[in-house]
């Protein structure tokens, strides 16, 4: 239904007699409609017309219908709506809205091409353009429904949500006004552009007032960077459940089945945090980190970067580091164990380690080309260094204990003599492997 200003009413009364209502009769039915416009069914729910440039009124197929155009303002109750041209259904409390449709409650304003205002249920299904913007976030789809009183919209189909930090992207979504909270469905990418990080997945909540993401099917992370040689640097990240923080922290957690890899690291465990700022990660629960031909286990493991390129890692309790001797003996594994490892990084190569309290070393050894048996070393601290990627130095500080086993015990019983806690993994993750998409995006 809709109240009609007075200011309206002879304008009204010349379109009605231009439909069809000629005569004495048709003018006294007229002025009687008009001037009794709010006896018949004005109720709190009730659309009124504010203002039409002009208007027609028709009965079709036995519902009265009223066609507005030009300048057409709706209200119902604090909910404000315009447009170019709208066709109101009176029984059914409907209005269709065409061209440069706007709904405005409060600080929230959908505009669209085209759309339908339902009255009865309160609510505003628009497509064509779709845009709603909040004091916060602005929301953009090819379709959407915006219901007022539930101060929640549903869009879909090539769904967008800005803020002040993260841009979404989704199949279809559901933002929540009062809780801030955006829940995108299907195809999700969210794009933080303060660190080039993306996330992806199937299913996102999203809080804009904190800044807070977490993606529970499907999650995975991107970070792409370029090197100052121009050489292209992405960092790829795997997991069962994965939560951004964009506030004070900036920090990204990945929680089960975690798997990544960037350049010649690649890492697994079951907890990841990464400082995006300050650039380092921590690795909890079983955590395994290969870099070129090492691979390294413990506890806990930190790694630290610079410039998104690992400079020192930090591995504590139960730790375990080994590498491949020599391509020639694929038995034969140089190893190192003890309370702390410590490796150290320059230009994307292992340079120096360090290994502290019980540390215990096995390095198998050459002459030339031939082999020549095994050492087994131990110490309070044992460091090593390393040119092209082989051990070039050993030194050991205190309680030095050491035993040389010739090769012909160790021929073909290599195993025998691996540190105990010695495991070879053959899971290490790819970029591929983690982002089988990679090569499309």
């Amino acid at each position: 239904m809709m109240q009609i200003e007075d200011k309206h009413k002879g304008r009204l009364i010349a379109e009605f007699l231009k439909e069809g209502g000629s005569g004495c009769a048709g003018l006294f039915f007229a002025i009687f409609f008009l001037l009794n416009w709010n006896v018949f069914g004005q109720g709190k729910d009730d659309i009124i017309l504010k203002h039409a440039d002009v208007f027609a009124g028709k009965n079709v197929n036995g519902e009265d219908i009223r066609e507005l155009t030009g300048n057409v303002h709706l209200v119902q109750d604090n909910v404000l709506v315009w447009c170019d041209r709208a066709v109101q259904h009176l029984a059914k409390n409907e209005v269709e809205l065409t061209g440069r449709v706007r709904v405005l409650r409060d600080t929230v304003t959908l505009t669209a091409k085209r759309g339908t205002y339902y009255g009865n249920t309160k609510k505003a299904v628009c497509e064509d353009g779709v845009r709603l913007e909040t004091t916060h976030v602005t929301l953009l789809a090819d379709s959407g429904t915006y219901f007022t009183e539930e101060r929640r919209s549903f869009f879909h189909s090539h769904v967008r949500v800005i803020d002040s930090t993260t841009t979404i992207f989704s199949d279809q979504l559901t933002y929540l006004e009062k809780e801030r909270e955006s829940i995108a469905v299907r195809n999700v990418r969210v794009i933080n552009a303060d660190n080039n990080v993306q996330l992806f997945g199937d299913y996102l909540e999203h809080f804009d007032d904190t800044h807070y993401s977490r993606i529970t099917e499907q999650p995975r992370l991107m970070q792409i960077d370029t090197s100052s040689k121009g050489v292209v640097d992405t960092l790829v990240v795997r997991s069962l459940i994965m939560e951004s923080f964009d506030d004070s922290t900036k920090k990204l957690i990945a929680t089960d089945s975690v798997a990544m890899a960037r350049g010649a690291l690649s890492v697994r465990c079951g907890w990841a945090r990464y400082f995006t700022q300050k650039q380092f990660i921590e690795l909890r629960l079983a955590p395994v980190v290969w870099y070129d031909d090492n691979q390294a286990s413990g506890d806990s493991i930190t790694l630290f970067m610079s410039h998104n390129k690992l400079q020192h890692a930090v591995i504590r309790n139960r730790t375990f580091a080994l590498s491949l001797s020599d391509s020639a003996y694929p038995a034969r594994f140089n190893q190192l164990t003890g309370r702390k490892i410590e490796m150290f990084f320059q230009d994307d190569k292992l340079r120096e380690m360090a290994v502290d309290q019980n540390a215990t070393s096995l390095y198998y050894l050459y002459d030339g080309k031939d082999p020549n048996g095994a050492n087994k070393t131990s110490g309070d601290r044992i460091m090593m260094t390393f040119l092209e990627g082989k051990i070039d130095l050993i030194r050991i500080v205190k309680g030095i204990e050491g035993t040389y086993y010739p090769e012909n015990m160790v021929l073909k019983k290599e195993t025998k003599y691996n540190l105990d806690g010695f495991e070879l993994r053959t899971d290490r993750p790819t970029l591929m492997s983690i982002f089988p998409t990679l090569k499309k995006l």
